[in-house]
């Protein structure tokens, strides 16, 4: 397992493709925040990552990422 770079800072600072995740007190997820999803980011090391990660700290929620990404997508009739 890799190294988690720690740092307490008075700000967030974010590079294009970073995505977070808070996590409550209690364990549960609290936000996610991460870029627009588009077809890059979905095939992004870093999109399936979290995703394994959401899903581990709340089962059911990778679906739910997966689904909302095809809603957004929308579809042709």
């Amino acid at each position: 397992m890799s190294k988690v770079d720690l740092e307490i800072a008075e700000n967030l600072e974010f590079e294009d493709g970073d995505i977070a995740i808070t996590i409550k007190e209690d364990g549960s997820i609290g936000k996610v925040i991460l870029p627009k999803v588009d077809l890059k980011v979905q095939s992004s090391a870093g999109y399936k990552a979290m995703l394994e990660v959401v899903d581990l700290l709340q089962p059911g929620s990778k679906e739910e990422f997966l689904k909302h990404s095809k809603k957004e997508k929308g579809s042709v009739h």
